[in-house]
């Protein structure tokens, strides 16, 4: 359906779900530079009540660094048609996406230097607002930008709870669940529309992460063969395991299952099995904002 400047794609609301109760959920919220999409779980449930994936319509497709100004007005259009997505939560986890970020080690991170930081590796990107989240799993800082506009957009959603930059919660998604897996070396992907994110684990802990623009699926199949051989992993032997916009019948899954031996989609937290009647494909491509545990960061 279309309405006020978005596209909903997924709809899903469990029977139980009752916008009355929002003090008793958990919201997660996650902002792409096409659209949004989100989750509602209940805890005294242990289950997802509510998952839903809007796309802007005023969406150019050009590639920003910094989430679009233009879609700060889609967002409000978005929020004035869904209410009570302003009122209280229990807990709420804002997810913001964007290229403009970097990961700092939390021995060398001092707050007073995290602009300083952001500009070693974004020189022609002047952010207005500089926000950092610590990764308790990574015990790393991911420092990240974003437009002033944008930031107060999302501030009747945020009320109190922080925002939380899109490879942060990434890899508080999947370091904590793979840490202990006999999994040598995973390497996960995962797909926005604009750009990918490669996070990769070694011994339990965070060994790499960036994100890459890309056009084609020969960008994403070029930049992951290059990072596997620049940190010596042979791509016949790798784990690759995918989430995000891609699915099992897509050129890009094709083209880098002719390169990778050993290539799948990321599974859900058991959450999501108990919870909402969902897609095989909403698990890895709503991997991040169905994962409780981020609305307890």
């Amino acid at each position: 359906m279309m309405a006020g400047g978005f596209l909903t794609q997924v709809n899903h609301y469990d029977r139980l779900f009752d916008q009355e109760l929002t003090s008793q959920y958990n919201l997660s919220i996650r902002i792409n530079p096409d659209g949004l999409s989100f989750s509602v779980y209940a805890p005294f449930l242990s289950r997802f009540i509510g998952l839903e994936s809007v796309k802007f319509t005023g969406y150019d497709g050009l590639s920003s660094n910094l989430p679009s100004e233009a879609n700060a007005e889609a967002i409000s259009d978005f929020l004035n048609q869904h209410p009570w997505i302003k009122n209280p939560f229990r807990q709420t986890c804002v997810i913001v996406c964007s290229q403009v970020y970097t990961m700092v080690p939390h021995v060398l991170y001092n707050e007073q230097e995290k602009k300083t930081y952001l500009s070693f590796v974004h020189q022609s990107v002047n952010p207005e607002t500089v926000s950092a989240q610590f990764l308790n799993s990574a015990e790393a800082w991911v420092v990240y930008g974003m437009s002033q506009n944008l930031f107060h957009t999302l501030k009747p959603i945020t009320g109190n709870a922080g925002m939380i930059h899109h490879a942060g919660a990434y890899i508080e998604t999947v370091l904590p669940r793979y840490r202990h897996s006999q999994l040598q070396n995973p390497v996960f992907v995962n797909i926005n529309t604009e750009f990918f994110d490669i996070v990769i684990l070694g011994e339990g802990k965070l060994r790499y992460c960036n994100s890459f623009s890309w056009k084609t699926s020969e960008d994403v199949s070029y930049f992951l063969i290059f990072v596997l051989d620049q940190l010596g992993l042979n791509p016949e032997n790798v784990q690759v395991l995918l989430s995000g916009d891609v699915s099992p019948d897509s050129n890009l899954f094709s083209l880098l299952y002719r390169y990778i031996r050993h290539i799948s989609f990321i599974k859900g937290a058991e959450p999501v099995k108990g919870g909402l009647l969902l897609p095989d494909e909403a698990e890895f491509r709503f991997v991040d904002i169905l994962n409780p545990a981020l609305c307890a960061l």
